[in-house]
């Protein structure tokens, strides 16, 4: 496993310019004496607004503030504005917020451990962004200035990536990786599953009903569960798919692949005989059936790469799972993140989970 940056070194440079280039704001003021005795939501609007940067804080963490710039740099980096309905911008906003909060929860945790960052290490890291922003012609002034941020938020983010890459590389060991690929090899391996479905719906017919369409799908589930109709049967009288005179054959599914991605994620969802769904695609209703599972064989050369992405992303989740509700944690005039889009999720977790 290859060692962190040594934090004078060039990389170590880059990386914290890259990771400066998400103009964060922040607050040199604490939030302590004037939200300390509020509940959060009812402040009045003025108080929630960054006194310099004229950022508004949208959540707080232990009376640390996520600011609105933060989650709109986050989606001008992650690129998602283009030929996407508001609604669905929403979504992407209110995620982002709640990785935001979850990543400073697991930040104040760290900060208790042997991983934290001392002062001293800040201000080292400090001097080296100043530097190599000198050497752009650039004063760490005005490069905050540009992007509504403060000395404070670099400050934090500096921490996190200092105590982040830390905890990963004391986790993250090869017998660590090997212990989480054999218990989800099917995601790395290339292993396969042999599925069929029962299809619900044509959502391009205006008289196609979303909940009634996931209601009879329920209740043939549970007809099928119960030993009333095969799903074979269920498959020939039900199915409106094409594939229902080839008993709703599916074919040989990887874990990814062409498909929407919640099918792919619903195949390996359940033990090999068994019933999967209702699953919701933007095509209709699925009800699966997982008939046989074949082992994959790629080398572990070629996925230790995905292994160790998808391991950071389980630490991270776990983390800030045991110790968020340790912490106070209040959201002003937005709701916490819903759902996100899978087809996001890769490049979205590579911005908040990756070393």
């Amino acid at each position: 496993m290859s060692s962190k940056p040594w934090i004078g070194s060039p990389t170590f440079i880059l990386v914290m310019i890259c990771l400066i280039v998400l103009p964060e704001a922040a607050n040199e003021w604490s939030l302590s004496g004037d939200f300390e005795s509020s509940s959060g939501p009812y402040l009045p609007e003025e108080t929630l607004i960054h006194p310099k940067t004229g950022a508004m804080v949208v959540a707080s963490v232990n009376d640390i503030p996520i600011y609105d710039v933060e989650i709109e740099r986050y989606l001008q980096r992650l690129n998602v504005f283009e030929d996407l309905p508001e609604a669905t911008l929403q979504v992407y906003r209110s995620t982002v917020m709640s990785q935001l909060v979850r990543r400073q929860v697991i930040l104040s945790y760290l900060q208790t451990t042997e991983f934290r960052a001392s002062e001293q290490e800040i201000d080292l890291a400090i001097a080296e962004v100043k530097n190599a922003l000198n050497a752009r012609g650039k004063t760490l002034d005005q490069f905050l200035l540009e992007g509504k941020a403060d000395l404070s938020m670099l400050r934090r983010n500096l921490a996190w990536k200092l105590v982040w890459s830390r905890y990963l590389e004391s986790y993250l060991t090869e017998a660590n990786l090997r212990r989480y690929y054999e218990r989800n090899y099917e995601r790395f391996d290339g292993t396969t599953r042999r599925v069929s479905q029962v299809y619900f719906g044509d959502p391009s017919d205006p008289k196609f009903d979303w909940d009634v369409a996931f209601r009879e799908a329920v209740f043939l589930r549970d007809r099928i569960q119960q030993g009333q109709i095969t799903f074979e049967q269920a498959v020939r009288e039900y199915s409106q798919s094409p594939s229902k005179d080839d008993d709703g054959a599916m074919g040989w599914i990887k874990h990814h692949g062409p498909l929407d991605p919640r099918i792919h994620e619903a195949s390996f969802a359940r033990p090999v005989g068994e019933m999967v769904g209702p699953i919701q695609t933007k095509f209709g209703i699925h009800l699966l059936k997982v008939h046989e599972e074949k082992r994959g064989d790629r080398d572990w050369k070629d996925m230790e790469a995905e292994i160790r992405h998808a391991a950071a992303a389980f630490l991270f989740a776990h983390v800030a799972d045991r110790h968020i509700s340790d912490a106070s944690v209040y959201y002003f005039g937005e709701e916490e993140g819903s759902e996100i889009d899978p087809t996001f999720v890769r490049r979205f977790s590579d911005e908040f989970i990756s070393p």
